[in-house]
């Protein structure tokens, strides 16, 4: 199966109108993978450039056993590469599965690699992971031996694909080299742990330097910041292409749950459409206007792609792009 590698679309490839990529969730351990499929079938009309599918940071969890409960390994949405494979095989689209850093063994990750591979897999989405979601809520702390053993950041996973891709294996040992390219998370009002937009960017170009090349935004909801971050990055010669993420917010109840969630402000223009909308009706067609006129923006600022999270639903997001590109 022929199909366009990610950078090659973000430049323009050979389908330059492919300015649509969407991001899918997994299944919850044991859910059904078919309404993922659904989504993603929905919007195949618009031919996206690429799908990419998440995975999230393992942890530990009680389980009961004969001799009394005891810690386990788990992770609440495993399945990332068989979702990937499945979405690739049925709709014949470039599928991108997510790694994370958080939490992860390092020969177990390189194993992974080597099955993505194997697998046929090229591009892949490198994240440190937010432990919130872990079982364990816990993090990796530097010196332990989980850390020595892992990764702390994710600069430090981006460096461990590159090291495969020049053939370099674990432990030291010269094998057939990969040839992986990878994309990494940028944050237009910076990472909330970072001291300031300045010192948040320049650990973004420490990613870009260490072999990642090209980068995906955490949810934008003004194009100022998209275009913010990208003028940050092109001042430090970092000419890496920037998606820019969008999330439709439909419902005034999300007002007070992404900021919490994702640590970032909303727009007062985004929380005064919804708070003034008088049914859950007007707050969709309120929150998808504000999603098209944001589309349409960075589009003309220069994004190279429109990047949307589904959150396990294709509706809201045909609904942006039908009315982008007058089809609703």
């Amino acid at each position: 199966m022929s199909m366009e590698r990610v950078l090659e679309a973000l430049k323009g490839g050979s389908d330059s109108a492919a300015r649509v990529s969407i991001e899918v969730v997994p299944p919850a351990r044991g859910g059904d993978i078919e309404a993922i499929k659904a989504a993603v079938g929905l919007l195949m009309p618009y031919k996206p450039a690429f799908v990419s599918v998440t995975d999230h940071p393992s942890g530990r969890a009680w389980a009961e056993g004969e001799g009394g409960p005891s810690r386990v390994a788990l992770r609440t949405k495993p399945g990332t590469l068989g979702t990937a494979v499945a979405i690739r095989d049925e709709f014949g689209v470039q599928t991108m599965p997510h790694l994370v850093a958080s939490g992860a063994d390092r020969l177990a990750m390189e194993d992974l690699l080597i099955d993505l591979h194997y697998a046929g897999f090229r591009d892949l989405f490198v994240v440190r992971g937010d432990e919130r979601y872990s079982p364990a809520g816990l993090r990796s702390k530097a010196g332990s031996s989980e850390c020595r053993e892992g990764y702390l950041h994710a600069v430090d996973l981006v460096s461990h694909v590159m090291s495969l891709n020049a053939g370099c294996y674990t432990p030291p040992s010269e094998g057939r080299p990969t040839a992986f390219s990878v994309g990494v998370a940028g944050y237009p009002q910076k990472h909330f742990e970072a001291p300031n937009f300045e010192a948040d960017v320049l650990r973004l170009k420490e990613k870009i330097d260490s072999g990642a090349s090209f980068v995906i935004t955490q949810m934008v909801f003004e194009a100022k910041h998209y275009t913010a971050l990208t003028k940050a990055l092109r001042n430090l010669g970092v000419d890496a292409p920037v998606v820019p993420g969008i999330k439709p917010v439909l419902r005034a109840s999300s007002l007070s749950s992404i900021p919490k969630t994702f640590y970032i402000d909303l727009p007062q223009g985004l929380v005064s459409a919804l708070s003034e909308a008088r049914s859950p009706a007007e707050e969709r067609v309120a929150g998808i206007a504000w999603a098209v006129h944001l589309a349409q923006e960075l589009l003309d600022s220069g994004a190279p792609c429109l990047h949307f999270f589904t959150m396990g639903s294709g509706a809201a997001t045909k609904a942006v792009l039908d009315g982008l590109y007058g089809k609703g």
